[in-house]
């Protein structure tokens, strides 16, 4: 699933391309992926409209348009964004477009169907309803803090429950995790105030990373984990990586460096 650094290059993507033209058309092909709303509504209202900004929150992006209204944009597993000519061959996986007045198209490309686009007219209560935490790039350290008083749980699920903390996903929890030495089966009530101030500090550090090496796994210097993230994989610092089931996710971890907190 696209997590919080993809959906950032997705927001680039759409800065750079979707914004400020007047749409023609909107084209549904898949009217089960629209978020509680029909396809008559949702190109009735999206027609001639321009998209204004885009804001990304932890997985989401919303694109605002008609002053408080905005575009919902979830893209699950296998979501992405494609902005192309109009006579250029459709997608196979092409769900929703958007044709604009300059002959181009933005469309919301699904393989396995598991995102979901919706319209909200309050973007605060949407998130809201999502019972979604703070966004991971836009969380203070003190904040952070506070979030953990008296949880019990380990740590990795705990990084990655979106109602906790907005973004973080399987692969870059592993990697938080590895760069703040911590074993992923760490108990949150063990981690003293250095643990948390060096978990605060990288998760924003892996999370930079990633939006600057555009979420390309093959970009990573050799010291992350996630460049050795295989079966077999060798830990950059010394010693066989290790795999494991952690709240039903598989899990890498160096067993070597990653020390369980007791």
């Amino acid at each position: 699933m696209p997590e919080l650094p993809s959906v950032e290059i997705f927001k680039n993507y759409f800065d750079a391309y979707g914004l400020n033209q007047s749409i023609e058309e909107v084209n549904v092909f898949n009217p089960e992926m629209l978020w509680d709303i029909s396809s008559k509504d949702f190109k009735s209202i999206l027609k001639n409209q321009r998209f204004i900004s885009n804001f990304r929150y932890g997985k989401y992006l919303f694109s605002s348009f008609n002053r408080k209204s905005y575009l919902i944009l979830h893209f699950g597993m296998t979501g992405f964004l494609s902005y192309h000519q109009v006579d250029d061959p459709p997608h196979k996986h092409q769900r929703v477009s958007f044709i604009f007045n300059n002959g181009k198209i933005m469309s919301f490309i699904d393989p396995r169907k598991f995102g979901k686009i919706g319209i909200t007219f309050n973007r605060n209560q949407f998130i809201k309803q999502q019972n979604l935490g703070p966004d991971a790039l836009r969380l203070d350290y003190k904040t952070f803090h506070k979030l953990f008083k008296n949880k019990k749980g380990a740590i990795k699920p705990l990084l990655m429950n979106q109602k906790f903390i907005a973004g973080i996903g399987n692969l870059y929890a592993d990697e938080i995790l590895y760069q703040s030495r911590l074993h992923p089966l760490t108990k949150a009530c063990h981690l003293k105030t250095a643990d948390l101030k060096q978990l605060y500090e990288n998760m924003i550090m892996v999370l930079q990373k990633a939006i600057a090496v555009q979420d390309q796994l093959q970009n990573f210097p050799d010291d992350y984990l996630l460049a050795h993230r295989y079966k077999g994989g060798e830990c950059p610092e010394w010693g066989e990586i290790q795999i494991i089931k952690v709240g039903g996710r598989t899990t890498y971890f160096c067993p070597s460096r990653q020390k369980k907190i007791i």
